[in-house]
């Protein structure tokens, strides 16, 4: 029985180094939103006064993706799916709208990251959706989110979001 137990973790771990060395090395983008693993706490006013809001990050599909996830457990709860496509970080924002922008990596610094609205995505012209992102990172434990919004047809820039990582 011993055997087979050890037979099978290996197996496991063999298969895993396989599908890590087919998928590729993960862009620096990427490797940037693994380092926000954990739990982010802040404010944010959308109008009416400050509202607390948590995002947790954790990396999934053997480190394939990162899934940030807006107030968990809340009505107000949204998951964004960090991944690489092409060697290109890009991002699928499950929004409480109902749909499911897909953003594509448009500019890239040692201090931030920038996403917008792919083209190819399945997002109308005229609906309401979150058509950008760009990550601040102030220091390992501080960041800045700023989204933009499609609202009719124009863009919108949406109150600036920092957080900062609970210890």
């Amino acid at each position: 029985m011993r055997n087979v137990v050890a037979l099978v973790f290996g197996l496991l771990v063999s298969f895993g180094f396989a599908f890590e060395s087919v998928r590729g090395a993960d862009s620096q983008e990427l490797n940037r939103i693994k380092g926000l693993v954990g739990t982010w706490t802040g404010e944010v006013d959308h109008g009416n006064g400050p509202e607390k809001v948590t995002l947790v990050y954790r990396v999934t599909a053997g480190g394939s993706a990162v899934v940030e996830t807006y107030n968990p457990g809340s009505s107000m709860e949204m998951v964004t799916v960090y991944h690489d496509r092409d060697g290109k970080l890009e991002l699928t924002h499950y929004c409480m709208l109902g749909n499911q922008p897909r953003l594509k990596l448009t500019g890239s610094s040692d201090k931030s990251v920038s996403l917008e609205l792919a083209k190819d995505s399945d997002i109308e012209k005229d609906e309401m959706h979150m058509c950008a992102l760009t990550i601040e990172f102030e220091s390992e434990d501080k960041i800045k989110q700023i989204w933009s919004m499609n609202m009719d047809g124009k863009r919108t820039k949406g109150p600036a979001v920092e957080l900062t990582r609970k210890p």
